[in-house]
């Protein structure tokens, strides 16, 4: 896979193709919207997600894992069976599918709720995701989470509600903050204390900025962002 070229492609925001990855935690609202607005998308339910897929008809393009959720194997879909023991979780088994694919926009629905240690391992997808230069989207009950690795994302003066950030690593060096209440310049955040919880939007464009390390950042959903990769 040519790294670079895929970089460039976000840079410029074109040609990239979005992935849909239905999982088997809470679904707290459907992912049509997006899958309606984009025509170049790849939908793949990561094993019990298919459940959700079928109650709100929506048709993936693939169906991945080992099916223990499941209790069986889906009939009239492209199958990826996995092994039951495996170091790969589903919806990271599916992303792994879907950067074959070209993928370089990933949104994850039912992957937050029920076991912590689940929307844990989904966080982490995200980080794995940003070291990659690729875009990662976590969707939980009434917000988002994504990864922010060496780069920055960008929201406008329309945004509002709280937004948080917190070191995905040990330590996030040179964190910027700027157009928000509360105003960072060139921070060391670390992840034994939540300095970035709580911020809020104040009706200017606000930018949060990394220079060396992953954040997390989490803000509402509707929110609209760009990212500066």
């Amino acid at each position: 896979m040519n790294t670079s070229s895929n970089a460039n492609n976000l840079l410029k925001g074109k040609n990239m193709k979005k992935c849909i990855i239905v999982g088997a935690g809470e679904f707290f609202y459907s992912p049509k919207e997006i899958i309606e607005e984009n025509n170049n998308r790849l939908i793949i339910a990561a094993d019990g997600g298919y459940n959700h897929c079928v109650k709100h008809g929506i048709k993936p393009d693939a169906v991945i894992g080992d099916f223990d959720s499941l209790g069986g194997k889906p009939e009239n879909c492209v199958l990826v069976c996995l092994p039951t023991e495996k170091d790969d979780t589903d919806t990271l088994a599916a992303i792994r599918y879907a950067i074959e694919e070209n993928c370089g926009e990933f949104h994850i629905f039912g992957g937050t709720g029920g076991r912590f240690d689940h929307t844990f391992a989904n966080m982490q997808c995200l980080v794995f995701l940003s070291k990659q230069k690729k875009q990662g989207f976590l969707h939980g009950d009434g917000y988002v989470i994504t990864a922010v690795t060496n780069g920055a994302i960008c929201f406008s003066e329309n945004a509002s509600g709280s937004v948080s950030v917190f070191a995905a690593g040990d330590k996030a060096e040179g964190v910027c903050e700027t157009g928000l209440k509360y105003s960072l310049k060139n921070a060391v955040v670390k992840n034994d204390f939540p300095i970035g919880v709580s911020n809020s939007f104040t009706g200017r464009k606000s930018r949060i900025s990394v220079e060396k390390g992953s954040i997390f950042v989490i803000f509402p959903k509707g929110v609209k962002y760009t990212y500066d990769i």
